[in-house]
């Protein structure tokens, strides 16, 4: 049976770990706040530039790219992929990051060719260790998201799909849902794109997309370049969503350690008390009995 030193040497040490913990919980949802802040300042542009494609594939039904292409069956086995898989630069983060690795390794059991981009520390070291084709150059932490970071990202994906290294490229990352919840692990395609993507349906559709504009030097010189430029507030919304179901995460994962170092400290001053109960018990049945032994010499 432990002594009352220990266990007080061990109430102290998981109270200092749950003031850890605790304060891990606040960092992590400040940081989610910021992150979702700054993501809906720029969705307003983005959502003006996919009006934008819409409108160019409304006006010209003969349009031709790289970039898309009418038709793409993502069931489909075989082909040379690109997959961009967004993890965490650490741990203690729940099921986060294995969920998004098991939805990355579902699309590359599909390719005959492929190469991995990580970002997040967490991602490099697993795909590493675990022998996959990962871009040895390609190195990005996943610290705070933002624009710069997506462009750099887009920029290099880029270069090895126009030097036509891909047929396709993924994406891989954590749907942020909002309340206590981890978030959902999937994929979307990036490239190519699919014409239907941009068809407007329902109320999101553009009154305006018939409206006749003239582009220079022409229409799709524009369409690539505001393909480009959309595809980078793609992966900017996936990278925020991924660090906001981390952040999210992460909460979880800090509020169940305090709740559970809560209920390991109830136990232990309860354990305290019984062995200084039993301790003060003692030393009056001690006292007792010498006071006895005493009175009857007397």
């Amino acid at each position: 049976m432990a002594s009352t030193k220990e266990i007080k040497n061990r109430i102290k040490s998981v109270s200092d770990t749950q003031k850890i913990t605790n304060a891990m919980y606040l960092i992590s949802s400040t940081k989610m706040r910021k992150a979702r802040r700054d993501a809906e300042r720029t969705r307003p542009y983005f959502r003006l530039l996919r009006q934008e494609i819409r409108r160019m594939f409304a006006v010209s039904d003969d349009l031709k790219s790289r970039y898309y292409d009418a038709g793409v069956d993502d069931e489909k086995h075989g082909g040379r992929f690109g997959v961009l898989v967004i993890t965490a630069d650490k741990g203690l983060a729940g099921v986060y990051n294995q969920s998004v690795i098991k939805a990355a390794d579902k699309i590359l059991s599909r390719a005959d060719e492929y190469k991995v981009y990580v970002v997040g520390d967490y991602g490099w070291r697993y795909f590493r260790s675990h022998g996959y084709n990962v871009e040895e150059s390609f190195t990005h932490s996943m610290n705070v998201p933002s624009l710069a970071m997506a462009r750099d990202i887009t920029r290099e994906i880029l270069e090895d799909f126009d030097s036509r290294d891909f047929d396709r490229i993924y994406v891989c990352y954590t749907e942020y849902q909002g309340g206590m919840s981890a978030g959902e692990a999937t994929y979307d395609r990036l490239l190519p794109f699919d014409r239907d993507d941009f068809v407007p349906e329902g109320d999101e559709a553009d009154k305006n997309a018939s409206t006749v504009f003239e582009y220079e030097p022409d229409v799709e010189t524009v369409l690539e370049k505001s393909i480009q430029a959309y595809l980078v507030g793609y992966i900017y919304s996936a990278l925020v969503n991924s660090y906001s179901s981390e952040q999210n995460a992460r909460m979880m994962a800090m509020d169940a350690a305090n709740e559970n170092a809560s209920e390991l400290l109830a136990e232990l001053r309860l354990e305290y008390n019984h062995l200084r109960q039993n301790a003060i018990t003692q030393e009056i049945t001690e006292i007792s009995s010498g006071a006895r032994s005493l009175k009857k010499k007397g």
